[in-house]
């Protein structure tokens, strides 16, 4: 049977430039100054394959090296990249990091869930409709509110429902409503 080469993937025995930068950093390192212990001219068969093949003790220090250099970029990237995905180089940067790690987290849990009422029900209370209305007649936003996605669409529908009925005004608030927050004006 004829001598083969074997092909090992991730073991490369020629070396790149970020090699070369591993063992620059490495070689400034107070590790890389002790000396080191003499090398056997034999040894066991497996240790002579594993030197062969490029797993020697140094070679695993370098993947050990670069795997936690790896490890740490990968820290610092709080998106999770999905295949097919196209990204720009602003995406990789500082800040778009941040957005990403601190995310939009929505409720769980809102005062109607916490109470057990349902907001298209309370269409005729105009003290909790106007609540969630703005001084012009608008409907506040989710993240002006507080709600849970489903529980806005009820009190949105609550609110429309309201005004449909001519229960609320379209275009401001309730005049009972206006007089309780600011008495003075209705003097």
């Amino acid at each position: 049977m004829a001598a083969t080469t074997t092909c090992l993937r991730c073991f490369s025995s020629t070396r790149t430039a970020a090699d070369e930068s591993v063992l620059a950093i490495l070689s400034g390192s107070t590790a890389a100054r002790a000396p080191s212990p003499p090398q056997r001219a034999g040894g066991s068969l497996a240790t002579r394959v594993a030197r062969e093949a490029g797993l020697d003790r140094q070679t695993q220090t370098r993947e050990m090296v670069e795997s936690e250099r790896r490890s740490q970029f990968q820290r610092q990237i709080y998106r999770k990249w999905q295949p097919g995905d196209v990204y720009s180089p602003i995406d990789l940067s500082g800040a778009e990091q941040k957005k990403w790690k601190t995310g939009r987290k929505k409720p769980q849990s809102d005062a109607f869930d916490v109470l057990g009422i349902n907001p298209v029900l309370e269409y005729k209370n105009f003290t909790i409709m106007s609540e969630y209305m703005t001084e012009t007649g608008r409907i506040k936003h989710s993240k002006d509110t507080g709600l849970r996605p489903k529980n806005q669409r009820k009190i949105a529908k609550a609110i429309r429902r309201a005004i449909g009925l001519g229960l609320m005004p379209s275009v401001h608030r309730h005049p009972l409503v206006l007089k309780k927050s600011s008495p003075m004006r209705f003097l």
